[in-house]
């Protein structure tokens, strides 16, 4: 098995750190999980969403007014629903995610006054690391739906009739930003400043069992849901000390997400995309298998890709060219 401990991210330092409290890089993480939300919610975007498909809302919105001049709180319920489920809301928050690589950056060089590599975000090499975390990423969700497939819990039907191009544009780029604002939270500020105080493993497993508190409130979750998202939070975990950098963990993150939702067509975590390259339909009654409602990440098929993964960040050899000694 490798060495995770002798890993350079855990090892690095920089003169002159802030000295933090445990309380504070614990309660940091949640604040941030909290508070971006509020933050994604005064973005001029938002406002553009909901002005844009005011007629869409209108009947809703005529349904809610009462005859008694009231208001009908299910027909408002309704309303907020198809808000949040819309096309451009989905932008809007992935897009807003932006707000949680400032504080994160924030965090790291102001208050922490740490230095941007010992979060695991260098410029050397950057480029590299992400294309081959990318690649890594669509590989890992693309072999789920093979086995879906194969034990006939999901129907491959080709071609999407609609593919709304430029919609597909913007969100890959939404993506993105969603996976880069997560690792930076879950492994680039809490877990190394965990291991700066505890050994490696407990620091994964706390940040992956945050990661999958994160979903815990989403569309379809289920007790196996969670495990998976657990699980891929260990393995992106184990990614990053491994390989020294959130930058490839980022990569593979969005990678899952946009080839899951938007290449398949298959639900992210609890959200249904409307645009999608290709169709897979999740068969009904194989839930735990395909993961119903959730996502393909939410069933059996993903947990067993998941550990073949686990299995691999954990046991294979290291690649890199092993120096030749001097005379």
């Amino acid at each position: 098995m490798y060495d995770f401990s002798s890993s350079p991210l855990l090892l690095r330092r920089t003169p002159g750190e802030r000295p933090t409290r445990l309380t504070s890089d614990l309660l940091l993480p949640f604040a941030i999980v909290l508070f971006v939300p509020l933050l994604v919610s005064f973005i001029p975007g938002s406002l553009a969403t909901v002005i844009l498909g005011i007629n869409a809302l209108a009947p809703f919105m005529e349904n809610a007014a009462s005859p008694s001049g009231g208001l009908d709180y299910e027909a408002l319920r309704a309303v907020a629903e198809t808000i949040t489920k819309s096309e451009g809301y989905r932008l809007v928050t992935l897009f807003g995610e932006a707000w949680t690589v400032a504080i994160c950056l924030f965090v790291c060089l102001t208050v922490q006054r740490r230095s941007l590599a010992t979060m695991g975000v260098e410029r050397r090499g950057a480029l590299r690391r992400y294309a081959v975390g990318f690649l890594l990423g669509a590989l890992l969700c693309s072999a789920v739906v093979p086995v879906l497939c194969l034990s006939r819990a999901a129907t491959f039907g080709g071609r999407s009739g609609d593919l709304g191009i430029l919609y597909l544009v913007f969100i890959f780029f939404g993506y993105l930003i969603q996976g880069a604002a997560e690792e930076l939270l879950f492994h680039g500020l809490l877990l190394t400043s965990l291991a700066r105080r505890f050994r490696w493993l407990p620091s994964v497993l706390f940040s992956a069992l945050f990661f999958a508190l994160m979903h815990a409130v989403n569309t379809g979750v289920t007790l196996l849901s969670l495990l998976n998202v657990f699980l891929f939070g260990v393995f992106l975990g184990l990614f990053v000390i491994r390989t020294g950098s959130v930058i490839g963990a980022a990569a593979i993150h969005a990678a899952w997400n946009w080839f899951e939702g938007h290449v398949f067509g298959c639900a992210v975590s609890g959200y249904t995309p409307a645009t999608s390259i290709f169709s897979v339909t999740l068969d009904a009654g194989r839930e735990t298998t395909n993961g119903g409602a959730f996502g393909p990440e939410g069933g059996l098929a993903a947990t067993m890709i998941l550990m073949v993964a686990l299995i691999a960040v954990l046991f294979l050899p290291s690649f890199k060219k092993k120096s030749r000694p001097t005379d």
